[in-house]
């Protein structure tokens, strides 16, 4: 089984946020080669920033190599673009699907792999599946 990793629940994790022991459980997962599991490159990005608002840019940097060393992660390919931005298009309707968010999902669907987050817009991309760690985890 592969996933895809979202931004969202490896900040919740970094955050040691409600539901941070249920993402700790899937990398000990993927550290264990049981799934395999990797990001978005975008995530790289979004995860920097966050982290460096949120402390600092050393410990977002810090963070990153971390991240480097212990996931693999997917490049924006040509076919990824294309396809987050279809992803853009087709689930932009109601509140919207941010950009970033469309190019993981676009990841997910390359590989092949279920999305796990917990933000509730991948739900509506009906070409992938999405899991929110809990969910997850039940399986």
């Amino acid at each position: 089984m592969k996933v895809v990793l979202d931004t969202y629940p490896l900040i919740v994790l970094l955050k040691n946020e409600p539901g941070a022991e249920d993402v700790q459980r899937i990398l000990y997962k993927i550290e264990r080669r049981e799934i395999d599991g990797l990001i978005s490159s975008l995530t790289l990005s979004e995860i920097f920033y966050i982290l460096a608002r949120y402390m600092n840019t050393e410990f977002a940097a810090t963070v990153l190599k971390y991240i480097k060393i212990n996931l693999d992660w997917a490049s924006v390919s040509d076919e990824i673009a294309e396809k987050g931005g279809e992803f853009k298009f087709k689930y932009t309707k109601d509140k919207g699907l941010p950009l970033a968010d469309a190019i993981i999902a676009a990841t997910a669907f390359k590989e092949k792999a279920t999305l796990i987050s917990g933000e509730e817009h991948f739900k509506k991309i009906e070409e992938i599946k999405v899991k929110t760690p809990q969910e997850f985890l039940k399986v």
